[in-house]
């Protein structure tokens, strides 16, 4: 069983084995009909304390803000990884978020020793550079540098629904991020499709 809040296990024991610099891995929008995929990574200092830190899903938007700014301040190095609904829509979506988990990677200014990921199917782990890494299975309830990954990936890509609200306002997308919402569903059938919806997932297909 998994406690509420994330702990320091998997880092502690990889640094007992003197593999120091160790990544957290996640990402947000994978169900979503509109928008990009994105995904963090998070190298943590030893030892850090980041409390109320939990999966991204289970926490407040103000929370989330508020601990992204923690994350950005404490962490040695971040980096996201954005791969937009035209990818998706032509290499699918294991595609398009591994792309995004290995430009998060790469986005690092420094090369991890070791990646701890949020759970994703073998078939999506074609890590860049052969990194090795564990895959966790509800990683970001488990793990503070797969949480913090969580926050960083999940407030990007919020912040990025809400600008393109301002872009197709027919949508509600500020609200439901893109989501699969009654309202957003009423809205593409009554609107059409716009250029960040997701044509090859339903309903989108659906709509000629």
């Amino acid at each position: 069983m998994y406690m509420n809040y994330p702990n320091l296990e998997y880092e502690n024991k990889l640094r007992e084995k003197g593999i120091k610099v160790v990544a957290g891995v996640d990402e947000a929008g994978r169900g979503a009909w509109a928008g990009p995929v994105v995904a963090g990574a998070v190298i943590l200092p030893e030892g850090i304390d980041i409390p109320e830190l939990k999966d991204s899903k289970l926490l407040t938007s103000k929370k989330r803000d508020y601990l992204y700014d923690v994350i950005i301040e404490k962490s040695l190095f971040w980096s996201v990884g954005i791969v937009g609904a035209d990818i998706i829509d032509m290499y699918g979506i294991s595609e398009a978020n591994q792309e995004a988990v290995n430009k998060s990677i790469a986005g690092l200014k420094t090369i991890p020793e070791f990646l701890l990921i949020d759970f994703l199917p073998k078939k999506e782990v074609q890590i860049i550079n052969n990194l090795p890494h564990y895959l966790i299975i509800k990683g970001d309830k488990k793990v503070v540098s797969i949480a913090a990954a969580s926050v960083i990936a999940k407030v990007t890509r919020d912040r990025m629904m809400k600008n393109y609200e301002e872009r197709f306002p027919d949508y509600g997308l500020g609200a439901h991020k893109g989501y699969g919402t009654k309202k957003h569903r009423e809205a593409i059938f009554a609107k059409g499709l716009c250029s960040i919806h997701r044509r090859s997932y339903k309903p989108m297909s659906e709509i000629t």
